[in-house]
């Protein structure tokens, strides 16, 4: 399948930016973006994942090319909204979804709002709500962001976000990637609408109406995210996997995503026939 990316209208009216590749004999895989982050994300998983899947990823409203509306916050249920009236639109039935925390907070928003409707999930960082100890530190990168622009804010959330090996080798690439897609001529308020759009969320009473085969990974060394608080989501999703990735902190498919991908193919049922996994 060639790539095609393109803005499509919801029935809201935000315009949300979309991209579609990969094999088109597959069944289709959603990925749901990071908070802060836009497609691109995916870069390193998209190489395994398009020779296997229907690739679609996205921005969700305030990310990338998509709309930024003034607007806000942008709350979790809202942007699971604009996911779910996405797959309408371009007429996406039952697709695996892959989230990365925020991304996986609004996988399991559509999970419960629409049990059954999806073939499984794969979850990374995935808690069932936003406490205390998560929102003071979302709120302090979004004073960081509003006083000292994208640089302060990646500098003050960066030790949480990554473990300690890849952030040592690789801080100053990423340091420039998080500049690049948060700062330029994004406009600051998007940002901040999905840091505070965060406040308040908790699923926990919502979660034993997931239907769909969930697998939840997490990064041994996740510190903003880490495996106690990962596994109260396992425990509260019927039938779930769970599994703590060894060396990896909190953005597993950055991190490895040769790692990330093949435990993706693995779950989903997905691996070819002969030694290329």
């Amino acid at each position: 399948m060639a790539t095609r990316a393109n803005l499509v209208t919801l029935p809201s009216g935000v315009r949300l930016h979309h991209r579609s590749q990969g094999n088109p004999a597959g069944p289709w895989l959603v990925l749901l973006n990071g908070l802060l982050s836009d497609t691109t994300m995916w870069a390193g998983v998209l190489p395994v994942l398009t020779e296997r899947f229907r690739v679609l990823t996205f921005d969700s409203r305030g990310q990338g090319r998509s709309d930024a509306p003034l607007e806000g916050p942008y709350a979790t249920a809202t942007l699971a909204g604009d996911a779910w009236d996405l797959l309408q639109v371009l007429g996406i039935n039952r697709p695996w979804l892959v989230g990365l925390s925020n991304g996986s907070a609004l996988s399991l928003e559509l999970l419960t709002t629409h049990p059954g409707a999806f073939a499984g999930a794969v979850l990374t960082s995935s808690m069932a709500r936003v406490d205390t100890a998560m929102a003071l530190k979302a709120e302090h990168w979004a004073h960081c962001l509003e006083v000292g622009g994208p640089l302060m804010q990646f500098d003050a959330a960066a030790p949480f976000l990554w473990g300690d090996r890849f952030l040592e080798a690789r801080h100053g690439v990423l340091r420039a990637y998080h500049r690049a897609v948060t700062g330029g001529e994004r406009p600051a308020h998007g940002n901040l609408h999905q840091i505070r759009g965060i406040f308040g969320w908790d699923i926990r009473d919502r979660l034993a109406q997931v239907q769909d085969p969930v697998l939840l990974l997490c990064g041994a060394e996740d510190l903003l995210t880490p495996p106690w608080k990962c596994l109260e989501t396992a425990r509260l999703i019927p039938g779930s996997r769970f599994e703590v990735v060894p060396g990896i902190g909190h953005a597993f498919p950055v991190e490895d995503p040769r790692g990330f991908a093949d435990r993706v193919v693995a779950f989903t049922g997905q691996g070819l026939a002969d030694s290329r996994i």
